[in-house]
């Protein structure tokens, strides 16, 4: 409105925007709220002078990175009527951010997921809603290399079936949704050699476990455990994982739930899947991203201590 947009496709113009991306801005703004308040600066008048001291005193107070406050930068641009993006000053100091305080991946390390299928494997066949649904969740991310968020999407609708695997498509919005992009299908094929580690047949089950549970309206595939048993989002599918890895073994306070894509990707190369497979698997178009952000060694920090220890055994 401050940019005199008409009213009539705001609307619109704000659907471009997905409901992930305005939950992050929301922090954001809060920030900048306060900020202004505070300093006496009109929020939504602001100069481009007035978003460098903001984004220096959130860079020094919560001691963000690059990335953080370049997603402060992008938020603000939508709500003021200057072009941050284009500004030389504003790019000058994204540059200086840049190399200050550069973006890292979040794990140098990952952990190995036979600790976890292992785990899953010893479970008895016969598991309650909570249990079920805490297996289910896991495998599926572990098998498809996904984000929770495409899981939490698996539609009953868009589940179908032959003889050697089933085939899932994801139709709904996620964040690598964009025009002349296709959207993910997951493929997951029946494991007889291992029945208890079969997703296949532990999707089937949960389908029919949650059969009587769920109304005529609910096709999303994952219900919560409480009653009345809604759709459960993607932060309750999260809070499964976190469960499964950490009685696992897997030390979640190091390790969130979105590791399994780091843990299952990084072994499926180990064990010499290619890189065009992994990739499309988990829906990156080059390997740029996975190579950067996802390949990691598993963790064993006492390799070397313990290799020079027994040279003593192998003298003597």
């Amino acid at each position: 409105m401050n940019r005199n947009v008409p009213a009539a496709v705001i609307d619109t113009m704000i659907s471009s925007i997905s409901e992930a991306t305005i939950k992050q801005y929301n922090t954001t703004y809060r920030l900048w709220w306060d900020f202004c308040v505070v300093n006496n600066i009109p929020v939504f008048q602001a100069t481009n002078n007035d978003v460098l001291t903001f984004l220096q005193y959130v860079s020094e107070r919560h001691n963000y990175r690059y990335g953080a406050l370049n997603a402060h930068r992008s938020a603000l641009s939508l709500i003021l009527p200057n072009n941050l993006g284009t500004d030389p000053m504003v790019k000058r100091y994204m540059k200086g951010l840049s190399r200050l305080k550069p973006p890292r991946p979040r794990y140098t390390n990952t952990w190995d997921p036979q600790t976890v299928l292992s785990y899953l494997e010893s479970l008895p066949r016969d598991l309650n809603l909570l249990q079920s649904s805490q297996k289910l969740s896991t495998l599926l991310a572990l098998i498809t290399g996904g984000r929770l968020q495409t899981i939490s999407l698996i539609r009953i609708s868009n589940i179908t079936e032959d003889n050697q695997e089933i085939q899932i498509n994801i139709t709904d919005q996620i964040k690598t949704s964009a025009i002349n992009r296709e959207q993910p299908t997951l493929h997951i094929p029946f494991f007889t050699e291992k029945p208890n580690l079969c997703v296949a047949t532990t999707l089937k089950n949960y389908i029919e476990l949650t059969s009587k549970l769920r109304t005529p309206d609910q096709d999303f595939i994952f219900l919560t455990v409480r009653k009345p048993h809604t759709v459960a989002n993607k932060q309750t599918i999260s809070r499964w994982v976190k469960q499964t890895l950490s009685a696992a073994g897997v030390d979640t306070s190091k390790f969130r739930p979105h590791s399994t894509r780091h843990a299952s990707t990084s072994a499926a190369l180990r064990h010499g899947v290619s890189l065009e497979t992994i990739c499309r698997t988990a829906g990156w178009n080059t390997a740029t991203t996975f190579g950067k952000f996802y390949n990691r060694p598993i963790s064993d920090r006492t390799s070397f201590a313990k290799a020079i220890l027994n040279l003593s055994t192998v003298s003597n």
